[in-house]
């Protein structure tokens, strides 16, 4: 196995410099993404390892683009300026993973020939910089308006967000591995390098009590993988939440840690069969996680399969009732949702809907209190966001989970997410009762008060309107019990 010696590490973070400062002569990118996939491959430690090096000690800047540039520290050092200090530096920033493969002492003549076991290194993940939050304008998707509604006021201003694909929460690099022990938990700071790869991460424990198996998708906020309950042998579903403290400074993770904590706990709370179970959780490590059950895909993949033609009424339906059903249970333990969208709504082995993610979107909010910054991860979820969700209003409530299940329901029946003034539901597709147009409607009102309350209210019209009992009848919950092939 070849040494990481000071040398190595160095040669490396100035090929790094090379490379952008060539980048810029040539024309070519110097983004974030770019940089790292052209590189990762072609040094000794993690390429996040190197980058934040390089950011904390002034030789490279990175824009509200994620443009990296040197600064003109880093090009003296292009120029073989200041070797001395930057070779310093390194020593010091990577003392932990530099290994210039000096041999053991020999044993004196008293002593055994073996080393005596020594306690595992301590090891606290260094403070995470600042990370620049890319703003790029983007005009905002509308909330629907149908029949004469007055439309909100367009605000093309509003940024998204794109977070820079920067790792952290031990992006600095794994720890030396401790000599074996009895019982010894295996390292919750995982290699990196493994993340993303399927095959890599097969058999790779969390600690006892988990084992972290196949990628199973990611999004903005981490990556969510299939896993197993050692003790019980039972399969779960794991998500690990590296990618969130990219958004945030080290001193505001734990403002992060706190949210994220309180909000797990709350949805453990609330047991109902379409709400997905959260059975633990650890924030307590530097890339946390929780551990869910596992499920068997999205919705948004049944609407991506249908070719944008919706799914069938009947089935859409069911899933309709059986996430309104959910909601309802969760606002009656005062739980909202406030970010509904297809890719939080899952299904079981027998094909029930079951809604998850409650509230991880409140843990980015942005609170000038505590220094949080104004985050958006994505669009993904604004075209199912009320108004009073888009601009931030503390007037929101569980009306504004039932303009978002609204809004899903109409892309549901026709595979369209409704813009202003679209034809209502049953004028798209006609095998649509025309009698669920009005309920749509009032779901997806833009102001508060002619929308729908809460899910009582919403209960209340819809089985007025369907008395034959054709979705039989209130407080019923529709579920299948055929396991899915």
């Amino acid at each position: 196995m070849s040494e990481t010696t000071r040398d190595k590490v160095s040669g490396d973070a100035l090929f790094i410099l090379k490379s952008l400062k060539e980048n810029t002569r040539l024309g070519r990118s110097n983004k974030l993404a770019d940089v790292k996939m052209s590189l990762e491959n072609s040094v000794s430690l993690e390429f996040d390892s190197y980058f934040f090096f390089l950011r904390k000690f002034h030789y490279i800047a990175m824009d509200r683009e994620a443009q990296l540039k040197l600064t003109d520290q880093g090009d003296r050092v292009t120029s073989g300026e200041e070797v001395e200090r930057f070779g310093g530096e390194i020593a010091d920033f990577f003392a932990d993973q530099i290994n210039e493969g000096l041999p053991p002492p020999p044993p004196l003549d008293d002593e055994p020939a073996y080393p005596s076991p020594q306690p595992p290194p301590s090891f606290a993940p260094p403070p995470l910089p600042a990370t620049d939050i890319v703003m790029e304008s983007n005009p905002m998707p509308q909330p629907p308006n149908r029949g004469g509604r007055k439309p909100a006021p367009q605000d093309d201003s509003f940024p998204q967000v794109t977070a820079p694909e920067v790792r952290s929460g031990g992006g600095y690099g794994n720890p030396p591995p401790p000599p074996p022990a009895p019982m010894q938990l295996t390292a919750a700071v995982s290699s990196p390098s493994g993340l993303g790869s399927p095959s890599s991460n097969k058999g790779q424990d969390l600690d006892l009590r988990y084992q972290k198996n196949d990628q199973l998708g990611s999004g903005p906020l981490g990556t969510v993988y299939k896993g197993k309950h050692n003790a019980l042998g039972l399969d779960v579903c794991v998500k690990e939440l590296k990618d969130i403290f990219g958004y945030f400074s080290f001193l505001q993770r734990g403002e992060v840690i706190k949210r994220l904590k309180k909000e797990l706990c709350a949805q453990a709370q609330v047991r109902h069969p379409g709400i997905v179970q959260v059975l633990d959780q650890n924030t307590d490590v530097a890339r946390p996680y929780f551990v869910m059950e596992l499920l068997k895909g999205s919705l948004r993949e049944k609407l991506d399969a249908s070719g944008g033609k919706g799914i069938p009424v009947p089935q859409a339906m069911r899933y309709f009732l059986q996430i309104a059903y959910a909601m309802r249970a969760a606002h009656q333990q005062g739980l909202t949702h406030h970010n509904v969208k297809p890719e939080n709504v899952l299904f079981d082995a027998w094909g029930n809907a079951k809604i998850g993610d409650f509230g991880l979107g409140r843990v980015i909010e942005v609170d000038q209190s505590k220094g949080m910054p104004q985050v958006f991860v994505g669009t993904g979820g604004m075209g199912y966001m009320s108004p009073e969700l888009i601009s931030r209003s503390k007037d929101s409530g569980p009306s504004s989970d039932v303009y978002g299940l609204g809004i899903l329901l109409y892309e549901m029946l026709t595979g369209q997410i409704p813009g202003r003034r679209s034809p209502l539901p049953s004028e798209i597709n006609t095998d649509v009762p025309a009698k669920l147009d009005p309920i749509f409607d009032k779901m997806t009102q833009d102001r508060k008060d002619s929308r729908y309350p809460d899910f009582e209210a919403v209960f209340e019209d819809f089985y007025s309107a369907f008395a034959d009992k054709t979705y039989l009848a209130r407080g019923d919950l529709l579920m299948w019990s055929e396991l899915v092939s």
